[in-house]
């Protein structure tokens, strides 16, 4: 295991933090989230998952009493701000490509487990380099599943802060629009691209309706309720090392983990290294 492990370990270890008195308005109130991309037999990037390695992830969480929630259902107890089940877990996919089809879908079902999906509009039946993305028939599948809920990923994965204020907005509206449109049902969650947000973007979010969002590092909120920047596990090869030891202690110790533990996977790889 690389030297991360070692280090966020000890952080983990030694965080001591009374969660008794927590609101919706403190990320400690929220339980593990996480964040995937794609799922590859032959990995190409550090961000992939095997699909060995994701169905053994979601055998560890049933197998040891975790229940995966539906955005909606994340929604409706962070708005109550009366707590979340104890063990509940927020499964995500950002971008949608093809792998959330061929694999990600169907362990999920072979589970009865929920997951949410944040699709970027635009490249619904495109290609990004060697990162195929699935077609509106299989998202018109995924979507009419009621274990399955959609989120917005912007129209084109754009990087939001290097944006002008009125180009965010077009990526976050529009992109609900043609979702709704679509799938025929609310989008009320919204996943930042690589998690990049400012007080002016969650301002953007807020004003097109999200009730939601969700970022990668928690880079603070901004002067925004919580719910509008909560961090998410990035989940890639390493997470799944040594019998998905960093995965496990992850999601065990969420509430506790330091912000820099949140950060993006991304790391291109030689075919076949892993």
């Amino acid at each position: 295991m690389r030297k991360v492990f070692a280090v966020l370990c000890f952080v983990l270890l030694t965080a001591s933090i009374c969660h008794a008195s927590v609101t919706s308005n403190d990320r400690a109130y929220y339980p593990a989230v996480l964040m995937y991309h794609e799922l590859k037999t032959t990995p190409l990037n550090e961000f992939d998952t095997t699909p060995a390695d994701f169905a053994s992830q979601l055998d560890w969480l049933k197998n040891n009493g975790y229940v995966t929630l539906s955005l909606e259902e994340f929604i409706t107890y962070t708005q109550k701000g009366e707590g979340f089940p104890e063990k509940s877990v927020l499964i995500t996919f950002d971008d949608g490509y093809e792998g959330i089809y061929d694999y990600a879908f169907p362990e999920l079902k072979k589970r009865a487990m929920k997951a949410a999906f944040f699709i970027t509009a635009f490249t619904v039946g495109g290609i990004s380099g060697e990162y195929p993305h699935i077609t509106y028939s299989q998202l018109a599948e995924m979507a009419a599943d009621e274990n399955i809920s959609i989120g917005s990923h912007t129209i084109s994965h754009s990087r939001l802060t290097e944006l002008s204020p009125d180009a965010v907005k077009i990526e976050v509206l529009r992109s609900k629009q043609i979702l709704e449109n679509f799938t025929g049902k609310k989008i009320r969650a919204f996943a930042y691209p690589e998690g990049y947000y400012n007080s002016e973007v969650i301002d953007a979010v807020k004003e097109a309706g999200y009730e939601i969002a969700f970022s990668v590092q928690d880079r603070g909120r901004f002067g925004h309720e919580a719910c509008y920047s909560i961090p998410r596990i990035c989940t890639g090869l390493e997470l799944a090392e040594n019998d998905n030891a960093l995965f496990i202690e992850f999601v065990k110790n969420y509430k506790d983990m330091p912000p820099e533990a949140f950060k993006e996977r991304y790391k291109p790889i030689d075919n076949g290294a892993h």
